[in-house]
């Protein structure tokens, strides 16, 4: 077989490399420290990137040599280091560093790594991680060589379209690698001029913006006062322009009113067409307009979810509801607790709550990878200074006012958009992106396989990637990805994943195309979901919208300010059954009424606690103070006291699921574990519920009290 061209970048590189180098300044903090290091694999990127823009202007040739090399140092250097960190603890033991301090001993350390031979040497000890900084370069030059002759190719056209024809002068900064890599490296872009004028480059297809415009121009038409505003685009094919939105706050009220009504109008727009990930960043807020700037997963119907216990229909009613837009508060949850990523929740600065990599004493014989929570930067998605969020009821009615406006229109003219001749059929072949997991699945397996313990033998990285397979055990269309997404994420990349909301197949990021992955084409559920919009349809996605802006009111802090309500004492009187037994019923009914049906089980959206003071709209799990089985119990015995069948037979829809439940969690002691033996929300609780409702049921659910008893 040929020699990869990674070896032979790699190879002269080597070559290439100082015998001898002077001890470097290695001030700064965090993996650049390292940038000596890596300085031998950098250099013949960088130059053959100016040999390509031969052509180019001196003063912009110079803008792009400085920025790619600083952007591949940083790519470099974040994948190498820990590598590096447990060298230099060797030669620190072993007694190999000279100087007389700490700083001096990493810089000779520094000097000595990034010669041919240091270099020699470690790749011959860590060959993985020769590969990975050789493939990283090549195609880190091969996405600004790219990016550098389409913007040549495009500057006239995209003065005229997005810079409102003044020429903005000269390139002086172009700012590489923002948001995820795909495809070989590739990632948005941000280019600046001379007097100040930006245009955002997007490596893929801009078709889904398209559609964005004309679902945006549509609703004009129906909603009045709306002119909601989209981002003016440049689009080619495989790739686009975008003009840059600055963000600016509101300057009174009614400018918050008008941005909230149309934050509302767009979350409506967006459910209706299975939009999903409409997250923090990318919604920038522009004085009184809530601007989509990333519009790649509209129709994005998605695949389905894999159930511990068979199929749950309040999950997919959740999965299909205005929820999944991630507009609304959406929470990341992990060991350090909750964030909000939502375009609608997140406000301020935070911090992930999964624990990163840290580098302590940087620059000096000490320096070591420590873990801790990771900063999460507050992004332009609030219309107010200060931090201030949409709270209580200050801007709520607007919001809903805008949502409900935008549901009745899309209910009665959602023909127009499903229609022969409508915007919806128009986008049926345009690529849209498939996002098959989370992105911070994909981010922590690339971190965790940079570990030098991995980067000795190819199969030992291939090990962590196989998690994948793991997570899809039960899971034969996230099975049938994993494949590509192996090769991408050896590549460096986030894997990527493109459909045609037209059919079920999906394309991988290398151009392989994977007939029947989706469960249905995306284009036609939407048509679906438009034409069963209904008022109850509108209700029920209101109180998802409602709670889940309640559930984020609870995350505040106790001392916040709230109304007071005096309540005037009610005096005693003597109960009436009849009249209890028929407000039972009155709350039976209403649980009814509220139930998710489907495939002979019921189950039912809730609040649920997530983490510490942390609620979030969910659906219920099996607990008995706030999960299905305690519900059951209740239906149960108001079946049994009124001799109504249908809560009774409710009941026996609401614990179908658990036979299955309890024999994976009686089979699996860390999931049994992690249910926990608690009364209210663990396993003693479902075990009581079992108990009595066997009574009330028939016997047949004490059969699983095994399983059961195993479990806890």
């Amino acid at each position: 077989a040929a020699e990869p061209r990674w070896a032979r970048y790699v190879a002269a590189a080597l070559d290439a490399a100082p015998v001898y180098q002077e001890e470097p300044a290695t001030d700064g903090t965090g993996a650049e420290v390292f940038a000596h290091v890596v300085r031998p694999l950098v250099a013949p990127a960088t130059e053959r990137l100016a040999d390509l823009l031969a052509g180019v202007p001196a003063t912009e040739r110079s803008v792009w040599q400085g920025e790619f090399e600083a952007w591949l140092t940083s790519q470099l250097v974040r994948l190498a280091a820990r590598t590096l960190v447990r060298e230099l603890a060797g030669a620190r033991r072993a007694g190999r560093l000279a100087g007389a301090t700490s700083r001096e001993r990493f810089a000779s350390f520094v000097a000595g790594a990034g010669t041919r031979r240091g270099l020699g040497d470690l790749f011959a000890a860590y060959p993985v991680l020769a590969r990975m900084l050789g493939q990283t370069s090549l195609d880190a030059l091969d996405a600004a060589a790219e990016l550098a002759a389409r913007f040549r190719a495009d500057r006239g056209e995209l003065v005229a379209a997005l810079l409102d024809g003044r020429d903005p002068g000269a390139l002086v900064r172009v700012e590489l690698g923002l948001g995820d890599a795909h495809q070989g490296n590739r990632s948005v872009a941000v280019l600046r001029f001379a007097d100040g004028a930006r245009v955002v480059y997007k490596p893929r297809p801009l078709g889904q913006h398209a559609l964005l415009d004309e679902l945006a121009a549509w609703m004009d038409t129906k909603v009045p006062d709306l002119a909601l505003r989209t981002a003016r685009t440049v689009r080619r094919e495989g790739y686009g322009w975008l003009e840059f939105v600055s963000h600016s706050w509101c300057r009174s009220v009614t400018e918050t009113d008008a941005f909230y009504r149309r934050q509302g109008v767009l979350l409506a727009l967006l459910y209706a067409v299975d939009g999903a990930d409409m997250h923090y960043e990318n919604v920038i807020a522009c004085g009184d307009q809530p601007v989509l700037v990333d519009a790649e997963t509209l129709l994005h119907t998605g695949l389905g979810q894999a159930m511990t216990a068979g199929a749950d229909p309040a999950a997919d009613a959740l999965h299909t509801s205005v929820h999944r837009t991630c507009l609304l508060p959406h929470l990341l949850i992990g060991e350090h607790g909750a964030l909000d990523i939502s375009a609608l929740g997140r406000s301020t600065d935070g911090t992930f709550p999964s624990e990163g990599l840290h580098w302590a004493d940087s620059g000096r014989d000490t320096m070591r990878a420590v873990r801790g929570p990771l900063l999460s930067p507050a992004a332009q998605n609030q219309p107010l200074p200060d931090g201030r969020p949409l709270d209580g009821a200050d801007h709520r009615a607007a919001l809903l006012d805008g949502f409900r406006t935008a549901y009745a229109a899309i209910a009665a003219h959602g023909g127009e958009l499903t229609g022969e001749d409508g915007p919806l059929t128009a986008a049926a072949d345009s690529p849209a992106r498939l996002i098959a997991r989370a992105t911070r699945l994909y981010a922590t397996l690339l971190e965790e396989s940079t570990h030098p313990a991995l980067l000795g033998d190819a199969l030992a990285r291939d090990g962590v990637f196989a998690v994948l397979w793991t997570e899809s055990e039960h899971d034969r269309a996230r099975s049938r990805l994993i494949e590509h997404e192996t090769a991408d994420l050896w590549r460096g990349d986030v894997p990527l994943f493109t459909h045609r909301p037209s059919g079920t197949g999906v394309r991988a990021a290398d151009g392989t195309w994977l007939a029947d992955v989706l469960p249905e084409a995306s284009l036609a559920a939407v048509r679906k979901k438009i034409a069963r919009m209904d008022e109850i349809d509108c209700r029920d996605q209101e109180w998802i919208v409602s709670a889940t802006l309640a559930a984020r009111g609870a995350c505040d802090p106790a001392d916040r300010p709230r109304s007071a309500l005096t309540v005037a004492p009610v005096p005693a009187v003597v109960p009436d059954a009849s009249r209890l037994l028929a407000a039972v019923c009155g709350i039976a009914d209403d649980i009814a009424a509220r139930a998710v049906r489907d495939g002979g089980r019921a189950n039912w959206l809730g609040l649920e606690r997530v983490s510490g003071p942390h609620w979030a709209v969910l659906p219920m799990g099996a607990g008995l103070a706030q999960g299905y089985c305690g519900v059951a119990l209740f239906l149960a015995h108001t079946g049994a006291l009124t001799g109504a069948d249908r809560y009774t037979a409710l009941a026996r829809e609401a614990v179908r699921p658990l036979p299955a439940l309890l024999k994976a969690l009686a089979a699996d002691p860390e999931l049994g574990a992690a249910a926990g033996p608690g009364a209210y929300d663990g396993l003693g609780g479902i075990c009581y519920a079992l108990v009595r409702l066997s009574a009330l049921l028939g016997e047949e659910l004490t059969q699983v009290l095994p399983d059961a008893l195993t479990a806890l």
